[in-house]
C-alpha cells in the first residue's frame, strides 16, 4: 500500500512524487473534544431514513412504524414502534391502510418508512410494505416476494399523526382484472418480477433546483426512479414505474437512497447488496451522477445498470463504502475488538450549514447474533469526488479537524473492505505510517499528502492508488480521539486506518508479555493459545511436557496451529504441571514469558447421589432419602426388595416391580445418570429409568417397536417440541453386565454404553430445574416392568465429560482383571492409514494410567504426532506400545499404524480412454456408447492425444454409460479433464444419478447470465459454483470434493470455492447411474474428456494440486 507526503518524493516512489524534495511537516493545533458529552446508546431502528426537523432535531423512520430521534445523533429516544393500532404516527393503522392490507392478502405491516418536508410546510410519509400467503404453504404464512404497495401520508408534525393520502404504486399484479382495478398510468398491462420493481424501500428527495423525486425498489426487477409531483406527493402522470437505475433479474439489491453534495456537485446513490441478517453479507455500494435520474457509474466508470442477476454480479460494481469489519483487539492491545456485520439500508444528510454529509445505517455485530442498532459516520469527499466514510462513529468535534504530517506519523489497525459480499467480517491488520512516506507492517507502500488540501492523502498499494480523507476522530473503544484515514480505489476498494497508542517496540512486548496468561488448572480437552500480538508480533510456544499439552502444527506448514491437545493424566499418576513458554517476536526483538499450567488428573466426580443396592435401598452420599419398591407401576406399590450378587457387591432384583427414586433427585437441566445393567428379559418401551414431571417424562427403555436397541425416549408437551429420541444402535445383551450412561446438557441428551458414547439427540426440555420431578428404575406409569438386575445407580448434578465417562470405578476388582479390562477397552480407532496426528491417552478405564512409546519415531512420535513421507515414498509403518499401569503391576497393548505418504489416495474408478471405454483397475466394468440421452441407444465415439495419452472425443451427439453404483455415499471426489469444443447451457461433462429427479451434474456451462461452470444438482436445486467459466479449446482440470455436503471445488489445482448443504443423492439410493456427455434432458456434450477419476475418499488440497501436476506432466 502506498501513501504519500506534502509535495515530496524519493526515487522509486512513484512518477507523481517529485524527487529528493523534503516534505514540510507544519504542525498545527490539534480539535479537541468534550469527552463527558459523549453519550451513545443503542437504538434499534431497522432501515433508518434520516431527517432534520426544523428545530434541528434528526429522525430516523425505519421499517415497523419503529421511530427514534437525537439532539446530538449519538444519543436515541424512542418516539414510537410496532405495526399496532396503538402505534402514535396514525390514529388507527390498520383502517387507515385497510386498502393496501387488503392487497397483501390481510399481512399488516410497514417496511422502510420515509419522511421528507413538503414544500407546503407539511410532512408526506411515505408507507410501503409487501406481503402475500406463501404458496408453498398449506397453513396461511406471510412471505415477502414481490406483491407490495406504496402510499402516501400526511401530518402538520413530524411525529404525526399521519393522514392517509392514498396508494400510488403497486406490484405483481395477478390478474387482468387487477390492473383494470388500479391501473398504472402508463398503459402497462404486464408485470415481470425479474424486470418490474417491487415497490417498497422509498426514498423522497430533492434535487439541487427543488424539483422532488423518490427513487425506491427492493430484489425484483431492481431499483427504480419517479419525478414527482410537490403538489401530490405522488409520482408525476404517465411514468409507470419510472426509470430503472440499478439491479434487477431478482438481484439482492435494495435500500436505495439518493443525497445531493453541492460540494462536490454530484448526485450520490447508495444501495445495499447482500442478505440483512449477520451472516449476509449485506453492504453498502455508492455511485453518483450529475443527474438525479442518471446514468449512475461507479468509481471505475460502469454503469450501475450493469448490477443485476445476482449478488456475485452485483459485487462487481458499485463503490463498496462499508461491509462487515472488525477492528481486531489482539493480546497486549488496550481496548477489545469491536466491528459490523451487515451494514446497510443506510439514508445519508448534507448539512448546508455545517458542509458536513453524514451517513446513518442499522448494523448488526460480531457475537451478537441479530441485534441491530443505528450508527452514524460522518463522510468526506476525496480528491475524485467520491465520499468516504469515517472508520469511528460520529462524535461533535471542536477546532479545525486537520490531522498534520506529524500527527498521521504511528500504527494503526488498518481494514480493507474489497469488494466482496462478505458474510464474515474483514479483520484489521496491522500497519505503520512512518515519517519517511513509507508503509510498513502487514501492508506495505507509501503515502502523500496534498499539496492543495491539508485533509487529503493519497495511497499506492502496489499497482491501484487510493485517494482519502484523513481526520481525527473520537476512538470509543479507546476513549481518546485519533487520527483517521479514509480512501477508495478506482476499482471501488474502501480501505481505513485508526492510530493506535504510541509505543516503542520494548514497550509492546513488555505489553504482550504482561497481557498474556493461561489457567492455572486445566481439565478441557482443548486449549487454544496466541499466536498473535498488537502490531502483529509474533508468540510461538513449547511445552515441557507435550504427552500432557501438546501444542498442534500445520502439517503443510510446520507452523502452530495455535491449538492443543490437553491429555489428563490417570488419577495413579497425579496432576501434572506443565511449563508454557511463549516467545514474542516483533521488529527482530524478543521477550519470554514462561507459565505453568497444572493439568488435573482425571478423577471420577462425586456423584449427588448413589445407591448401591448393597442389601438396602440407602442413598450412600447421605443426601436424600432412602429410596422404596414399587409395584408393576411407578404410581403403586407392592414390590418386596431382593438382592443378589451383583457387579460390585450386591446388586437389587427387579420383576414385576420396580424402585421409586426420592423426588427431586435431579434437580438442574446439566446432570448425569450412571447405573449397571443385567437384563433376564426384554420387552417394549420397559424403562431402566423414568423421570417425569406431570406428562413430561424422559425414558431409558431397553429397546421399542420400531427400534430393538437401547435409546433415550423423552416426550414434553410444550409446543413445537414433541418426540425427542436416539438410539445408540446396540442391542443389549441379555444376562451380561452393561453400563449405562446418560447426560442432559442444556438440552442436548447423550447416551453411553460401557464408557462409549453412543447417539445425541436435542431438544430435551428443561423438566427439572423449576419442578420437583419424580423418578424410578424398571418402571413408568404404563409399560412392562425391567426384568433383571441393576446396579450401582449415580446421578451427577454436572455434566461427566466422555473421559470422565470412560473412567468407570473398579469397585472389588483385582488388579490383574482391572488391567485386563482396561487394556480389553483402549481402542485408537482406525490405525491403516494415518494422514492427521492423533492423541494418545495417559488414563485408561478404572483409572489406569497409560505411557506410549513408538518403534518409528519417524513415522509417529510418542505422543501421536505423526511425519508423512514425501509423495514420491512409500507409507510409513510403527508399532506404538501403549504400557498400563495399575496397582503395582503393569500390562501392555500393541498397535500398528501406518502413516500414509502424502501421495494422493488410490481411485476408486479410473478411466483414461487410452483409444478404449475401459476401467483400469479392472475392478468395474467398461463404459458404452448410447446415443444423445442416457437412454437412447446409438452413438459413436472417439479418441485424440489428450491431456495425458489419448482422450475421449464426444461429438455433441453421443455419450458414454459408466458402469454402475460408482458412488454411494455422502463422500466422494472427481477428477476430471475437460476440452470444450462449444459451451451449451446446461449441457452435462459428468452425470451422475439415482432417479431423474435426484442427480448431480458437471455442466461446463451453469445456469445463470454468468453461466459459471458447476456442480448442478436436481431437483432440490443447488448451484454448486466453480466461480469461474472453463474456456473453449484448451484442457481444464476439475475437481469436486464431496464432504459430507460440503462442496469445494478446484480448476487446474486451485481451489475456487467451497460451500455447505450438497445435497445427498447417492446414500438414500439403491443403485446409483452415471454417464459421460448425457443426460435426459440437455444437448449432448462437445469436446474432448481424458482421465476421469472416482474416489471414495475426501481428496486434501494438496492432493488435488498433486493430482493436477501428475497429469499435466505427462
Amino acid at each position: 500500500m502506498l501513501v504519500t507526503a506534502c509535495g515530496g518524493g524519493s526515487d522509486n516512489k512513484g512518477s507523481e512524487i517529485p524527487a529528493n524534495v523534503v516534505p514540510e511537516n507544519v504542525s498545527l493545533p490539534n480539535p479537541t473534544v468534550n469527552a463527558e458529552a459523549i453519550v451513545y446508546n443503542d437504538m434499534a431502528v431497522h432501515d433508518p431514513s434520516v431527517i432534520k426537523a426544523a428545530d434541528g432535531t434528526f429522525y430516523v423512520f425505519g421499517s415497523h412504524l419503529s421511530v427514534a430521534k437525537s439532539t446530538d445523533l449519538m444519543s436515541w429516544t424512542r418516539v414510537a414502534d410496532g405495526v399496532n393500532d396503538q402505534n402514535p404516527l396514525f390514529n388507527t393503522y390498520s383502517s387507515e391502510i385497510a386498502e393496501g392490507i387488503a392487497w397483501t392478502d390481510g399481512y399488516v405491516g410497514n417496511w422502510a418508512a420515509n419522511v421528507i418536508q413538503a414544500p407546503n410546510g407539511k410532512y408526506w410519509f411515505y408507507y410501503n410494505h409487501c406481503g402475500q400467503n406463501d404458496p408453498r404453504e398449506v397453513v396461511p404464512t406471510e412471505v415477502c416476494f414481490h406483491r407490495s404497495y406504496l402510499g402516501l401520508a400526511e401530518s402538520d408534525s413530524i411525529e404525526g399523526p399521519y393522514v392517509d393520502k392514498g396508494i400510488f404504486l403497486r406490484s405483481d399484479y395477478r390478474s387482468p382484472e387487477e390492473f383494470a382495478s388500479f391501473p398504472l398510468d402508463n398503459g402497462q398491462t404486464t408485470y415481470d418480477r425479474s424486470k418490474d420493481p417491487n415497490v417498497i424501500d422509498p426514498t423522497a428527495f430533492y434535487d439541487k433546483n427543488n424539483q422532488m423525486w423518490m427513487v425506491y425498489g427492493s430484489y425484483s426487477g431492481g431499483i427504480f426512479i419517479l419525478r414527482m409531483d410537490e403538489t401530490t406527493g405522488k409520482p408525476e402522470a404517465g411514468q409507470g414505474y419510472g426509470k430503472p437505475l440499478t439491479g434487477g433479474g431478482l438481484a439482492a439489491v435494495e435500500g436505495s437512497f439518493i443525497v445531493y453534495n453541492p460540494d462536490a456537485d454530484y448526485y450520490y446513490m447508495f444501495t445495499s447488496i447482500g442478505g440483512y441478517n449477520a451472516t449476509g453479507g449485506y453492504n453498502i455500494r455508492v455511485s453518483r451522477s450529475k443527474n438525479p435520474d442518471g446514468p449512475y457509474l461507479d468509481a471505475a466508470g460502469n454503469d450501475m445498470l450493469l448490477a443485476k442477476t445476482n449478488t456475485e454480479t452485483l459485487s462487481k460494481y458499485g463503490v463498496k463504502l462499508m461491509g462487515g469489519f472488525n477492528f481486531v483487539s489482539e493480546v497486549g492491545d488496550v481496548t477489545d475488538s469491536w466491528g459490523y456485520l451487515a451494514p446497510g439500508h443506510n439514508s445519508a444528510y448534507y448539512d448546508a450549514a455545517t458542509k458536513k454529509t453524514l451517513l446513518v445505517t442499522h448494523t448488526r455485530f460480531p457475537n451478537r447474533g441479530e441485534e441491530h442498532s443505528v450508527r452514524v459516520h460522518e463522510m468526506w469527499v476525496n480528491k475524485d469526488g467520491w465520499l468516504v466514510s469515517s472508520p469511528q462513529r460520529y462524535a461533535p468535534i471542536e477546532g479545525t479537524n486537520v490531522v498534520d504530517a506529524n500527527d498521521l506519523v504511528g500504527d494503526y489497525r488498518f481494514i480493507n473492505h474489497g469488494l466482496d459480499t462478505n458474510s464474515v467480517a474483514h479483520n484489521s491488520v496491522y500497519i505503520r505510517l512512518n515519517d519517511d512516506r513509507t508503509i510498513t507492517g502487514e501492508v506495505s507502500g507509501y503515502y502523500r499528502l496534498s499539496d492543495t488540501d491539508n485533509k487529503r492523502i493519497t495511497l499506492v498499494l502496489g499497482s491501484d492508488t487510493y485517494e482519502g480523507v484523513m481526520a481525527w476522530q473520537w476512538d470509543a473503544a479507546a476513549a481518546r480521539l485519533v487520527p483517521t484515514f479514509s480512501a477508495i480505489s478506482t476499482k471501488g476498494v474502501s480501505v481505513w486506518g485508526s492510530q493506535l497508542e504510541a509505543r516503542t517496540t520494548g514497550e509492546n512486548l513488555t505489553a504482550i508479555a504482561d497481557d498474556l496468561s493461561l489457567p492455572a488448572e486445566y481439565v478441557d480437552p482443548t486449549m487454544t493459545v496466541p499466536l498473535r500480538g498488537t502490531r502483529a508480533a509474533e508468540i510461538t510456544w513449547v511445552s515441557s511436557n507435550p504427552a500432557v499439552i501438546n501444542l498442534k502444527r500445520d502439517k503443510k506448514t510446520g507452523e502452530l496451529t495455535g491449538v492443543a491437545h490437553v491429555n489428563r493424566p490417570s488419577a495413579t499418576a497425579g496432576d501434572q504441571d506443565v511449563t508454557l513458554t511463549a516467545t514474542i517476536t516483533l521488529n527482530g526483538q524478543t521477550q519470554t514469558k514462561s507459565m505453568v499450567v497444572k493439568v488435573l488428573a482425571l478423577r471420577l466426580a462425586p456423584a449427588t447421589a448413589q445407591f448401591k443396592f448393597d442389601g438396602d435401598l440407602v442413598d450412600a452420599t447421605g443426601t436424600f432419602a432412602s429410596a422404596t419398591t414399587t409395584g408393576d407401576r411407578i404410581d403403586n406399590t407392592g414390590g418386596v426388595a431382593a438382592y443378589v450378587e451383583g457387579r460390585d457387591g450386591q446388586a437389587i432384583s427387579l420383576n414385576n416391580y420396580g424402585v421409586r427414586l426420592p423426588d427431586g433427585i435431579i434437580n438442574n437441566y446439566q446432570y448425569t445418570i450412571s447405573y449397571w445393567l443385567k437384563p433376564a428379559a426384554k420387552t417394549w418401551f420397559t424403562a431402566s429409568f423414568f423421570g417425569a414431571v406431570g406428562f413430561d417424562w424422559i425414558s431409558l427403555p431397553l429397546e421399542t417397536w420400531w427400534d430393538q436397541t437401547f435409546k433415550v425416549w423423552h416426550i414434553s408437551t410444550a409446543v413445537g417440541v414433541g418426540d425427542t429420541w436416539c438410539a445408540s444402535g446396540v442391542a443389549l445383551p441379555l444376562n451380561e453386565w452393561t453400563q449405562v450412561t446418560l447426560s442432559v446438557d442444556q438440552g442436548l441428551a447423550t447416551v453411553y454404553l460401557d464408557g462409549v458414547k453412543k447417539c445425541t439427540a436435542n431438544g430435551v426440555v428443561d423438566l427439572f430445574s423449576n419442578n420437583v420431578g419424580i423418578f424410578g428404575l424398571g418402571v413408568n406409569y404404563w409399560d412392562t416392568p425391567y426384568n433383571g438386575l441393576i446396579d450401582d445407580f449415580k446421578v451427577y448434578n454436572t455434566v461427566l465429560t466422555p473421559e470422565e465417562v470412560g473412567l468407570r470405578e473398579p469397585g472389588n476388582m483385582p488388579a490383574v482383571d482391572v488391567l485386563a479390562a482396561a487394556k480389553a477397552g483402549l481402542e485408537l480407532g482406525d490405525l491403516s492409514g494415518l494422514k492427521s496426528d492423533i492423541d494418545l491417552p495417559l488414563a485408561g478405564a478404572y483409572g489406569v494410567a497409560i505411557s506410549w512409546s513408538s518403534s518409528n519415531q519417524s513415522a509417529i512420535d510418542a505422543v501421536g504426532t505423526i511425519t508423512q513421507p514425501s509423495a514420491t515414498e512409500p507409507d510409513a509403518t510403527a508399532t506404538l506400545m501403549a504400557t498400563l499401569s495399575y496397582g503395582g503391576l503393569t500390562e501392555t497393548k500393541a498397535f500398528e499404524v501406518v502413516v500414509k505418504s502424502k501421495a494422493p489416495p488410490v481411485p476408486l474408478a479410473t478411466f483414461s480412454f487410452e483409444d478404449d471405454l475401459s476401467e483400469t483397475s479392472g475392478v468395474y466394468a467398461d463404459g458404452t456408447v448410447v446415443g444423445n440421452r442416457v437412454n437412447v441407444a446409438g452413438g459413436s465415439v472417439s479418441y485424440v492425444d489428450g491431456a495425458k495419452g489419448k482422450a475421449l472425443v464426444l461429438d455433441g451427439n453421443s455419450g458414454v454409460l459408466l458402469p454402475d453404483n460408482l458412488i454411494n455415499d455422502h463422500s466422494y471426489s472427481i477428477s476430471i479433464w475437460l476440452n470444450l469444443a462449444a459451451g451449451t447451457q446446461y449441457t452435462p461433462a459428468f452425470f451422475g444419478w439415482a432417479t431423474d429427479s435426484s442427480w448431480i451434474s458437471v455442466v461446463p456451462r451453469g445456469p445463470g447470465d454468468a453461466q459459471n461452470t458447476m456442480l448442478w444438482s436436481g431437483t432440490a436445486w443447488y448451484d454448486g459454483t466453480f466461480n469461474a467459466k472453463i474456456p473453449t479449446g484448451s484442457w481444464s482440470h476439475l475437481v469436486m470434493v464431496v464432504e459430507n455436503g460440503r462442496l469445494t471445488t478446484y480448476i487446474n489445482g486451485a481451489q475456487t470455492s467451497t460451500m455447505a448443504g450438497f445435497p445427498d443423492v447417492f446414500t438414500p439410493a439403491g443403485d446409483t447411474h452415471f454417464a459421460l456427455g448425457v443426460n435426459y434432458w440437455d444437448i449432448p456434450y462437445n469436446g474432448q474428456v481424458d482421465e476421469l477419476k472416482i474416489y471414495d475418499e475426501v481428496l486434501t488440497a494438496d492432493d488435488v494440486a498433486i493430482i493436477n501436476a501428475r497429469d499435466s506432466a505427462e
